[in-house]
């Protein structure tokens, strides 16, 4: 490896782990574009052409291989019940030890309850329309000429 990694493109390829450009850029405070171009040029100067790969090789590095893999100081608590506050509000410090923690996935009855509420002003508008056009159509057929008779 004739190049050293810079210490953000470190940044950027060990969180390239667990997470998203994305994920990586609000992380840091950067675009994801440039998450991208951090990652792409740390491959690049590794030699390799998976991110996968990448971690690999940082982490069988003797220069990187120290720091390639950060582990928690406490063992992570049994989180039986996903997104408590008590759960998670004992995470939050956590950070500061190099673990890379998750947010709680989203909760199924909210977006479930979103979608009913959706459904239900959909159907009220529809019933609104479909009233409208028939008074519409009512005061029209009220005013036509009767046919001969």
């Amino acid at each position: 490896m004739a190049d050293r990694l810079t210490e953000r493109q470190l940044q950027c390829l060990r969180l390239s782990a667990t997470m998203t450009d994305k994920d990586i850029g609000r992380h840091l405070g950067i675009s994801h574009h440039t998450v991208s171009l951090h990652n792409r040029e740390a491959m690049r100067r590794l030699g390799v052409s998976s991110r996968k790969a990448a971690l690999r090789r940082l982490a069988s590095n003797p220069l990187y291989g120290s720091e390639a893999i950060t582990v928690p100081v406490d063992p992570v608590p049994d989180r039986s019940a996903p997104g408590n506050p008590v759960d998670d509000a004992g995470l939050t410090n956590r950070t500061t030890t190099g673990a890379w923690l998750l947010p709680p996935p989203p909760r199924r009855s909210i977006r479930i309850g979103l979608t009913l509420v959706f459904a239900a002003v959909a159907a009220l508008i529809t019933v609104g329309i479909v009233n409208v056009v028939s008074m519409a159509v009512g005061a029209l057929a009220s005013h036509a000429p009767l046919p001969p008779a």
